[in-house]
């Protein structure tokens, strides 16, 4: 303990002894000890969780918890190669002008929207993502391994999303057009070599990405549906 240092600003500490944890709080006006049991100790780290709250990069929040961690992350607009699958064993690979993706996932699982927004926050509205493969945000990877949440592994997941074929799970209302096949209008705008997503095909909801991390993480309920 004497050539231990107490940083300025602790106001407990615990202490693992053989056998036993001490438990010691301490302050100006303070001063404690108390001996607990390991499920005291297990119960006091089980609920522990960091939280990064709102940034401002393409990362936009990071959390870590034993029910799973979470990322939000979004991807701005711009022409992506995709692969598009018809039911009568047509593949096609085109390049497509996308709008901005907003990327929500907890654990292995994965949602995604688009929005016409030209800066991205929690207030940001959400629109169905006019891509198919997703089932009420929801991204369906098919058999395709999916990575946990982390940073480390972000890349990883964008690159699933735009490897994999789109095929014909989930095509219809993602786009104002083509209600029937999203892939129709992704077909269209890359014969047309279109340049930038027309935001007005966007499907816009109410709900913001606030809503989402709330409902989803966070799982408050919410009677907006994404």
């Amino acid at each position: 303990m004497e050539n231990n240092v107490i940083p300025p600003d602790a106001s407990a500490a615990l202490y693992f002894l053989p056998g036993q944890y001490l438990f010691e709080t301490f302050g100006e006006n303070r001063h404690g000890l108390k001996a607990l049991s390991s499920v005291q100790v297990t119960r006091a780290f089980r609920d522990l969780q960091t939280d990064t709250g709102w940034l401002d990069r393409r990362l936009l929040r990071y959390r870590e918890a034993v029910d799973g961690n979470a990322i939000l992350s979004y991807l701005p607009a711009g022409k992506r190669n995709i692969t598009v699958a018809f039911s009568d064993g047509v593949v096609k690979n085109i390049a497509v002008p996308l709008p901005t993706l907003i990327l929500l996932g907890k654990g292995r699982d994965y949602y995604l929207w688009a929005t016409s927004a030209m800066n991205i926050s929690e207030k940001t509205r959400l629109a169905a993502a006019p891509l198919p493969n997703i089932g009420a945000g929801k991204i369906c990877f098919g058999k395709n391994e999916v990575p946990k949440t982390h940073p480390s592994t972000l890349q990883r997941v964008w690159n699933l999303i735009f490897d994999a074929p789109f095929n014909g799970d989930h095509t219809s209302n993602r786009c104002q057009t083509e209600p029937r096949d999203v892939r129709d209008l992704l077909i269209k705008l890359a014969a047309d070599k279109v340049k930038k997503f027309p935001t007005p095909q966007l499907i816009t909801s109410h709900n913001t990405i606030a809503n989402a991390w709330e409902s989803i993480v966070e799982q408050r309920r919410y009677d907006g549906r994404f």
